[in-house]
């Protein structure tokens, strides 16, 4: 069976700035991880981060939410992953009110994922 690379960038949006990270899983598996555009760090990945990253990925489920109604709460974080391969493209946007609200269960597998990407910054 002929396997094909994953990409994988999430990018978080919080009051003092932005952290992106950008993941590529083949034969070499690596990390990179920005801070508004200089890139701080890069790195291979192992094995077991790896399979977390996949099995991560394998439970995605799309997320179905509503609009929030009009609230005196603002987002302190939003988020955009995007997961690609050869076969699929997935694109997720979420605002850290919808991981609180009443559609965190919506969200549950993509900020599953997105937690195991910020796990993979070690100093973080």
């Amino acid at each position: 069976m002929k396997t094909y690379p994953i990409a994988l960038e999430l990018t978080v949006w919080m009051e003092l700035g932005l952290n992106q990270y950008e993941v590529t899983i083949d034969e070499v598996s690596k990390i990179s991880i920005k801070r508004t555009d200089d890139v701080l760090r890069t790195r291979e990945l192992t094995g077991n981060e790896v399979s977390t990253l996949i099995a991560a990925i394998e439970s995605l489920r799309v997320p179905v939410s509503e609009e929030h109604k009009e609230s005196s709460n603002k987002p302190s974080t939003s988020y955009e992953l995007i997961v690609e391969s050869a076969h699929f493209s997935l694109e997720f946007n979420w605002e850290d009110l919808d991981l609180s609200g009443a559609s965190a269960k919506a969200f549950t597998s993509v900020a599953a994922l997105t937690s195991v990407v910020e796990s993979l910054d070690l100093t973080h």
